[in-house]
């Protein structure tokens, strides 16, 4: 819990600065509109090309590759299914359905989950895991994420062109070709462009910082659509996953059990920040987004420790 608290903290202390910057009218909104340009155009490309390009195919990755990397395709597809039924009884519009399917789908699995589970198990072993799921959630991002995201979108943005061909989606492709063919980018040139790929992040949430400046904080405890999202995220889609692999494992498949804890903590964490900006840049309720953002990482404070002394208890 400790870690959990931890990385919250830290991205609200961020969140907070966003705040302070829009009520000091440092930042307006149609500035805020100009750093979400700068996320998609620049950082957040450079965040994904070096996430896969700096990833090396060792034996351990490539021996638990398969089960880490189904889990987290079958994590994605289960709570796809779960928010086409949720976004059915809250009655959601086109614009709104799509926003709740991807913010159900995809999770924190970086800024939260690989301090986590490096913590949990330290040694290098936790961040192989992390980033094998993380592959799999990433390439369903990039792909079937956009593809929804995309129907979701007003006449106005739609008429901007072909979103699913985007930097990001060009970065991701581009970096799997550089990990599978193990391509070394010289250290002068991949650390500056890490360094600069992973202010994503701070500027995401400086982001949502500006947009929850604008919002009412009465109506955000009281949306009844975050509370149902963070329900299948943290608790239906994790549990439903940690079954499944226990029996498989006790079938005869061989999975650790450290990989096997490890796929289901990063399948229950709260809603990923970035989707917050493609939410913007698709012409989506951000506001929404935010408000999905806080209230599922504020509930994961319970619901990931909980998780994790199930897992526990079982193994």
């Amino acid at each position: 819990m400790e870690i959990i608290l931890e990385q919250i903290l830290v991205l609200s202390l961020v969140c907070f600065a966003g705040i302070i910057a829009f009520k000091l009218k440092a930042v307006t909104v149609s500035n805020a509109e100009g750093l979400v340009k700068v996320i998609m155009k620049i950082t957040l490309p450079l965040l994904v090309f070096t996430s896969f390009a700096g990833t090396k195919l060792t034996d351990e990755i490539l021996i638990n590759f398969p089960v880490v990397f189904a889990s987290a395709i079958f994590t994605v597809s289960i709570l796809f299914l779960l928010s086409k039924v949720t976004a059915k009884i809250l009655r959601l519009d086109r614009e709104n359905t799509a926003l709740h399917n991807a913010h159900t789908m995809f999770g924190n699995v970086v800024f939260l989950g690989f301090p986590l589970l490096d913590a949990l198990f330290p040694g290098g072993e936790g961040l192989i895991y992390a980033t094998i799921f993380q592959i799999g959630n990433d390439a369903l991002l990039w792909t079937w994420g956009i593809f929804i995201l995309k129907k979701g979108a007003n006449k106005q943005t739609e008429r901007k062109g072909n979103h699913l061909i985007n930097p990001a989606t060009v970065a991701f492709v581009v970096g799997v070709i550089f990990m599978l063919f193990k391509i070394k980018i010289p250290e002068v040139a991949f650390k500056p462009l890490f360094g600069l790929g992973h202010t994503t992040i701070y500027l995401s949430m400086i982001y949502v910082g500006v947009v929850l400046a604008q919002i009412k904080f009465k109506p955000l405890i009281q949306n009844l659509r975050s509370y149902i999202l963070s329900f299948n995220k943290l608790l239906f889609a994790p549990i439903v996953l940690m079954f499944v692999l226990i029996l498989i494992k006790k079938a005869g498949l061989n999975i650790s059990d450290k990989a096997l804890m490890c796929s289901v903590l990063q399948a229950g964490m709260p809603c990923m920040i970035i989707i917050s900006i493609l939410a913007a840049e698709f012409g989506l309720n951000a506001k929404q987004a935010v408000e999905n953002i806080l209230v599922s990482s504020v509930l994961a404070i319970i619901t990931l420790p909980l998780i994790y002394w199930v897992l526990n208890l079982y193994l």
